[in-house]
């Protein structure tokens, strides 16, 4: 599965909407039960890293939203 960040139809938005969209990539690859554990792992490493990039000052804002939302989809969803 491609690295959320190589998609070139986000390059043309706003960065917090470019985080969003990859973010809710990140959350259905956690939903799909067919892609493994480290894959969505990996997906949500690189989101994290691309937020880095793109809105450092953000980064507790990410943590407070995105990580707490993908901590409770494992868990609902891959326990």
């Amino acid at each position: 599965m491609p690295a959320p960040y190589e998609d070139p139809d986000l390059d043309d938005r706003d960065p917090a909407e470019q985080i969003r969209q990859l973010a809710d990539r990140v959350a259905r690859m956690i939903l799909t039960s067919s892609v493994p554990d480290l894959d969505c792992a990996l997906a949500e490493r690189e989101l994290r890293m691309e937020c880095l990039r793109l809105l450092p000052e953000k980064m507790s804002l990410y943590d407070l939203v995105y990580t707490a939302r993908f901590r409770r989809l494992r868990e609902q969803f891959r326990s």
